[in-house]
């Protein structure tokens, strides 16, 4: 990776601020990771408590440490709470390892902020930043299929469906397979 830097760089757009996530943000994580609209079809339910949303806090701040995860905290500009997440991630090794690995891209918006385009500004913030100082020739993400909003921004964004993945991840609390789609933006 061509950046060293002691946390996650932030990275700004015309509306949005993404910053390295805090231990004083847990209260608005754990409220954005539990809300059962946002889990709705995601493989868990989100954290239990504050504490195993701080724990997962340490987890990200440990996980870029060692190169291997970048976790952003998406807010407005000039209003700090937190709304929402952009994560990056080798799907093997991590951001220093040659040939880059794929990168898998995750992300949570807090419903209140659905359909104004945030999402894609802050996915598109963090391609950007992917592109220009991690060099990845691949990123992907894996979609629930009746996650329609996900896979039309993604589209929208360049990725495409490479297919079906049946039964590729189990609900950590239904212990239920999920089925998901496979949706990749190839960098030349």
């Amino acid at each position: 990776m061509h950046i060293i830097a002691p946390q996650v760089p932030p990275i700004r757009t015309d509306r949005l601020l993404l910053r390295p996530v805090e231990p004083d943000d847990a209260e608005e994580l754990y409220a954005l990771s539990s809300d059962p609209q946002v889990t709705r079809l995601q493989d868990w339910n989100g954290p239990a408590s504050i504490e195993e949303t701080q724990a997962i806090i340490e987890s990200w701040r440990q996980g870029y440490a060692e190169r291997r995860l970048m976790a952003w905290g998406v807010t407005l500009r000039g209003r700090p709470p937190l709304i929402g997440t952009v994560t990056l991630m080798p799907t093997r090794g991590s951001f220093e390892d040659l040939p880059r690995f794929p990168l898998a891209l995750g992300y949570d918006l807090k419903p209140s902020f659905w359909n104004r385009g945030i999402a894609s500004e802050a996915v598109r913030a963090a391609l950007e930043f992917s592109r220009s100082f991690i060099g990845p020739h691949r990123v992907q993400a894996e979609v629930h299929p009746d996650n329609t909003a996900s896979l039309k921004m993604l589209r929208k964004l360049g990725f495409q469906e490479e297919g079906l993945l049946k039964h590729y991840l189990m609900h950590e609390v239904t212990k239920k397979f999920m089925d998901v789609i496979l949706l990749a933006l190839l960098f030349n």
